[in-house]
């Protein structure tokens, strides 16, 4: 709920941006730039995929360097990334991948998710659903606010080729995927509402529709901050339905890794 809560304080109260300046943004992006999660590193080695530091860099500079409280990093793009093509090449048969992501924000995470399609030369989409609208001119708290208000699209138009197998649904996550048809979801990332009915919508949905082996990704595992996450998370790991792994990428954010049983 939180998130969704900054998200519409975002849509609504846009006079209060560009809220940082150039430098500013810049002084945040160097200071994170060339951090390692060693445990995001340790799975990139393991999968044999790692993501280009040269591309993911400009594309957080222009969708995950915000001002916020808390600290910033984007190792969800590289870990999101390498898990994606490490599924896809442990899945050759498969002819075409249904990707689900809840929480588009920026668009960041979608497309990494696209470019790992690309780059294993597999034909797919990424579905991702938000409740800001694709093509309302908005101030994004990010570096392109110094520009004026741009839609998502424009948010990210250098990045035609990952925009090509992206789908963009606006709405409540819960009311577009009463009315979404997806007979298989391959290949899920969760980060919408942080709350445990929501969550659990979201996760019925997908495993309604995977099979054994297909992954769920839950972002912000956090049980300070987010408790209701990490509660369902261990229900879910009660259950014995999916293999639950906690993967932290700094001290503050952590990931589950759930694969179908």
């Amino acid at each position: 709920m939180k998130k969704i809560l900054r998200q519409i304080k975002n849509f609504f109260f846009k006079e209060k941006y560009p809220l940082l300046s150039r430098e500013e943004y810049l002084k945040l992006f160097n200071e994170i730039k060339d951090e390692k999660s060693e445990e995001i590193t340790q799975i990139e080695k393991l999968n044999g995929y790692f993501i280009e530091k040269n591309w993911i860099d400009d594309l957080a500079l222009h969708t995950q360097i915000v001002k916020k409280k808390s600290k910033l990093n984007y190792h969800h793009g590289k870990l999101l990334y390498s898990i994606l093509r490490n599924y896809i090449n442990e899945n050759l048969e498969l002819k075409l991948l249904n990707i689900l992501e809840t929480g588009t924000a920026r668009g960041f995470s979608s497309v990494c998710m696209s470019k790992a399609l690309n780059d294993s030369k597999k034909i797919g989409k990424v579905y991702t659903i938000d409740i800001i609208p694709n093509n309302e001119k908005i101030f994004w708290n990010c570096i392109d606010d110094l520009e004026g208000k741009k839609t998502r699209m424009e948010l990210l138009n250098k990045w035609k080729n990952e925009l090509e197998n992206i789908v963009f649904l606006t709405g409540s996550c819960k009311s577009i995927l009463k009315n979404f048809h997806l007979d298989r979801v391959n290949f899920a990332f969760l980060d919408a509402q942080h709350d445990y009915e929501n969550i659990k919508n979201e996760f019925n949905f997908v495993f309604e529709r995977q099979k054994k082996g297909d992954l769920i990704i839950f972002d912000d595992v956090n049980f300070s901050e987010f408790p209701e996450i990490s509660k369902f998370i261990n229900d879910l790991k009660s259950k014995k339905i999916y293999d639950i792994n906690i993967i932290s990428s700094s001290k503050s954010r952590s990931y589950c890794l759930a694969k179908k049983i």
